[in-house]
């Protein structure tokens, strides 16, 4: 257990909206949308015919393309099209991802003693408002959790951008301490193959599937410093390597490696991807094809389990176990049903607190011997 009361943990993770209602998602998708680390496609397409501009043109240029695009064609009409998939799976508590979480907050509560608060990227409770409050608190050391198993630019490296940002206009300066991913971390793969094998889904399935959030191919390129490697070395993802030691397929598939050695399934499995928007090029292959491919096989009952989601929230609660569900059923399938995340299950939120205490300790020694 954690002893010093002066530690705080920000609890971080996507955000939502504050209700399932048209001016509530407008807000979220508005804060979500314009974060040039969600939606920087704009300025990725700019060198295409910017040859001759200086970077801080480039970015102007980027910026004011974003605004027009989240402005004048998301916000105006994208709520309207989503509001029933939120309201689907909107419960008496609230929101499915903030209640998740903070269950998940007040049991870590009980196996440590500092201060923690929750602080989502877009929506509320904000970074901003966790932080201010572990700032009034007296919080000297700042654990920055990132509650997304596998790092990438779009969550956690944003996150933590915006705490930072938030920390410099606070003139607030604790020691920091950064928990960015931990897909690898023998007490999270040992959480997430429990959930697995224990779940009454994946016991009565006939093919498992790993779904893993989506993300444009240009952002794993982005990854790369040398922009040698990713997409131009073969098997990429799948070689440990400098250049994709922050890479988010990497990750994932590092991950799926480790899973499979410790949870040795008699059911067969595949590695895929939901969530992808637009007509670019996304990480492959999409969830919505294989589950096409399995069905056209003859498989009747799949079990999706999602290792980018340590809450169950839109993308698991409605993405996957009502609209890919229902597209298996049309397909001729029997049932796809989705396993649920971690959660606040008691072991994951125990495992947690210890592994943070490991962090602790280890961030002691790198200070006597640096």
């Amino acid at each position: 257990m954690l002893q010093d009361k002066k530690n705080g943990y920000l609890i971080i993770n996507t955000g939502t909206p504050d209700e399932p209602t048209i001016p509530a998602l407008r807000r979220y998708l508005k804060e979500f949308l314009s974060d040039p680390d969600m939606l920087d496609y704009p300025s990725t397409r700019l060198p295409e015919f910017s040859k001759g501009m200086n970077n801080r043109l480039k970015d102007g240029i980027a910026t004011i393309l974003r605004w027009l695009i989240v402005n004048l064609i998301v916000v105006p009409f994208r709520p309207k099209k989503i509001i029933k998939k939120y309201s689907g799976i909107w419960t008496d508590e609230g929101s499915p991802l903030l209640v998740n979480t903070i269950k998940f907050t007040e049991k870590l509560k009980t196996y440590t003693n500092g201060n923690i608060e929750i602080g989502m990227r877009y929506g509320n409770p904000s970074i901003e408002n966790g932080i201010k409050k572990l700032k009034e608190n007296g919080t000297e050391r700042l654990f920055l959790v990132s509650m997304f198993p596998q790092y990438a630019e779009a969550t956690s490296g944003s996150s933590f951008r915006e705490a930072e940002r938030i920390l410099k206009n606070e003139n607030f300066n604790p020691e920091i301490v950064k928990i960015d991913h931990y897909f690898d971390q023998y007490f999270y793969l040992k959480s997430f193959v429990d959930s697995v094998k224990k779940s009454k889904e994946y016991q009565e399935s006939e093919y498992l599937l790993f779904s893993f959030h989506g993300l444009p191919v240009r952002q794993l390129r982005k990854a790369d410093p040398s922009e040698s490697h990713c997409q131009k070395v073969e098997n990429c993802c799948e070689k440990v390597s400098e250049y994709n030691e922050f890479c988010y397929k990497a990750h994932s598939i590092k991950q799926i490696m480790k899973v499979s050695e410790m949870l040795n399934p008699d059911i067969p499995f595949k590695v895929c991807y939901q969530s992808t928007f637009g007509p670019e090029q996304w990480i492959q292959p999409n969830i919505v094809d294989v589950v096409e491919d399995l069905a056209k096989k003859g498989i009747k009952k799949i079990s999706v389990a999602c290792p980018s989601f340590t809450a169950d929230c839109l993308e698991t609660l409605e993405e996957i176990a009502e609209e890919n569900n229902e597209d298996f059923e049309k397909l001729g399938g029997e049932s796809l049903k989705l396993i649920p995340s971690l959660n606040d299950n008691e072991e994951w939120v125990r495992s947690f607190a210890e592994y943070l205490n490991e962090k602790e300790e280890q961030f002691e020694e790198s200070k006597i011997y640096p």
